[in-house]
Parts: C-alpha cells; sequence; structure tokens
C-alpha cells in the first residue's frame, strides 16, 4: 500500500504558493506516495466546472471581459483532500492523523511570523511527531521575533525531518533547536521545463509578437521602468506586466508558466520570477524589492537561489552600474547544479517520508 502524505501548505490567490503546491505534489506522486493536499477549506471540482462553463458562455454572448476562474481551474489540477484544516488549526478533525502516514509542510513562507494567520496549521500539532516532515519550507525572514521564540522553538524541535528553502531558515532551525536543517530548491524546481510546458498548454492568455515578462511583488520606481522599457526596446518586444496590467486576473499560474516559456527575457523582484527564469534558460535581471516594510527582509530565498546556481551577477542594487548587464546565464552549468539538487531532493524524501 502506498505511504499517504498531506501536504499542508499557503493556499491563496499566489502565483508562487501555487505553482510550488502543484510541483510538490508531482514531485511526490512520481516517488510513488499517495499525495493530497489540504486546504483550509473544501474545493468542490463540480462547482468550478459549473462556474467556468457558465462564465464562458456569458462571455461569449456578451462580449465582455471579466475575471474567468483562472485560478480557481488551475487548482483542478491538485490532487485534494477531504481532511479541512483551518488555518487558526482549530476544530482540527480528531482523527485527522490516521489518515496520512505523514504530513509535508512546505514550501513557501508556512513560517513567516509576519503572516502569523498561516503559521499555526504549519507547526502540525494534530499530528504525531514522527508524521512531521518540512520539505522546503520557508521562513521568509532571516530572524525570529523574540515574542514567537518560545513558540518556534517547540514547535521545530518536534518535527521528524526538517528541510528549508534558504540558507538563513537553516540558520534559524539551528538557532533555535539544534537540528540541522537541509537547504534544498524550491519544488518548482524539480519539475522539468518540458512538464511545465504541458501546464502552460492550459494556458488562454497568448500574447502576439515577442514580449518580455515583467513580474515585480514590490514598488517599481521610475528608475527600474526606464531600465526595463530600455531593455524591452533593445529586444523589438512588448513588456507584459503580470501584476500591474488589464490582463491581471487572466494571468493565473497556467498563463504564468506560459509566458516565461515563450519570454525573450524576464524583470522581478519575485523568488518564483527568478526560478522560473532559470527553469526556462530566459536572460533575466532581479531587483531589489521596494515597498514591503513590515513584512521583514525577504532577500535572503533570492540570495540563497542566485548563490546555488552561480547567478549572483543576475541581481541588480545599483543600476548605474549595470549598463552593459549581461543578462544571459551558462545554461549547461545551470543544469548540472540543477540535477545536483534534484538528487538531494529525492534523497531527502527517501529519507524523510520512509
Amino acid at each position: 500500500m502506498k505511504r499517504r502524505i498531506g501536504i499542508v501548505t499557503l493556499v491563496d490567490y499566489n502565483l508562487g504558493n501555487r505553482l510550488q503546491n502543484y510541483a510538490l505534489q508531482e514531485f511526490l506522486k512520481d516517488k510513488g506516495y499517495a499525495v493530497a493536499t489540504i486546504g483550509w477549506r473544501k474545493f468542490d471540482r463540480k462547482k468550478v466546472i459549473v462556474k467556468s462553463i457558465i462564465k464562458k458562455v456569458y462571455l461569449k454572448l456578451t462580449g465582455k471581459k471579466s475575471y474567468n476562474y483562472t485560478w480557481e481551474l488551475f487548482d483542478l489540477n491538485i490532487d485534494w483532500s477531504d481532511v479541512i484544516i483551518p488555518y487558526d488549526a482549530k476544530n482540527v478533525e480528531e482523527n485527522v492523523k490516521e489518515k496520512f502516514d505523514c504530513f509535508a509542510v512546505g514550501s513557501d513562507q508556512v513560517w513567516n511570523p509576519n503572516f502569523y494567520y498561516y503559521v499555526p496549521r504549519a507547526f502540525l500539532e494534530y499530528a504525531d511527531d514522527d508524521q512531521k516532515v518540512a520539505f522546503s519550507a520557508s521562513f521568509g525572514v532571516s530572524d525570529i521575533p523574540q515574542e514567537n521564540v518560545e513558540e518556534y522553538t517547540k514547535a521545530l524541535s518536534s518535527f521528524r525531518q526538517i528541510s528549508v528553502r534558504e540558507d538563513a531558515g537553516a540558520e534559524i532551525v539551528k538557532k533555535l533547536t539544534g537540528k540541522d536543517a537541509q537547504v534544498l530548491v524550491d519544488p518548482t524546481m524539480l519539475m522539468s521545463k518540458e512538464r511545465w510546458s504541458l501546464l502552460a498548454k492550459k494556458s488562454k492568455f497568448k500574447p502576439k509578437g515577442k514580449f518580455v515578462v515583467k513580474y515585480f511583488l514590490g514598488e517599481v520606481s521610475k528608475e527600474y521602468d526606464e531600465f526595463i522599457e530600455k531593455k524591452a526596446r533593445e529586444l523589438g518586444a512588448q513588456i507584459i506586466d503580470v501584476l500591474h496590467s488589464d490582463e491581471t486576473w487572466i494571468i493565473g499560474p497556467s498563463e504564468f508558466v506560459y509566458l516565461y516559456e515563450h519570454a525573450e527575457a524576464a524583470f522581478v523582484d519575485s523568488f518564483h520570477g527568478s526560478v522560473f527564469s532559470i527553469l526556462f534558460n530566459k536572460p533575466f535581471a532581479v531587483f531589489d524589492r521596494i515597498g514591503t516594510e513590515g513584512t521583514g527582509n525577504m532577500n535572503s530565498r533570492i540570495d540563497t537561489l542566485l548563490r546555488t546556481f552561480e547567478l549572483e551577477n543576475h541581481r541588480i542594487a545599483n543600476l548605474s552600474a549595470v549598463e552593459n548587464l549581461d543578462m544571459n546565464f551558462d545554461v549547461e552549468k545551470v543544469q548540472r547544479i540543477l540535477e545536483v539538487k534534484r538528487k538531494e531532493a529525492s534523497d531527502f524524501a527517501d529519507k524523510a517520508f520512509r
């Protein structure tokens, strides 16, 4: 009988968390496990399908342009558990731990204290200690606030195996628990670009002509914009702004992957924007994020990613110093590193879920 693994992760309208959720599911299924994602509310497949059909008919008849269930349709790719665990982890079924052999927490910022409403369910207090595994989990910050130290220390100490997504996360785990946490790549990097391309074929958003991707979660300065516009002109390409355009709600996870598959280049301040640039071998530049005060310094995950693949020169901190920036990279070298990292993740899974 296959070992049953319940994925506990963020479930939100966020491109990165939906894509990593799908990737972790597929990675574990490929290894022979029975996998289901545990949501914070019930996912009604029939309701999503019926509503999407009605929406399509309505839009066709009226010619109106509206939100088209892009995100919900993507989530049809997720194998959802009948078990529901609210974000506050209250009112959890008493027998939930009997429905799974292990729980996989991750990836994404499941332990970010600045997003505490995500954290309780990710500490797995409803599971036995030998069922608790963190797979490429992220804190999203470099330090845990003092008022959270006791809670985090107790919770993390109970985990059977811990892997994290960035070096700062490993340092936090070591400081709080004395445990050595292995640093793994994000689950999205465990799928080949060919596998991602299959998902991208479902996209309905197909720009005409050449384009570059602009994906910023923070603010975009005038200087950033001018630099991106200049580079786009040099490439003879239009700019597709993923989060700040009329097409925002049409660009869901599948559409995002399609854009990366066909883009000439990418300009980002995003971790997953950087990840998919690497996966699809696209020239890219990573900008320091602006205007996210109050959520902590999230640079560690990008720093770890770029350092892992020896791509530190793709980070832009000073525009005056990068007029002649070469956004290309050695694809073969990056692929060699990626294969090593995929093997590390596979070995960790074999150890953690046995």
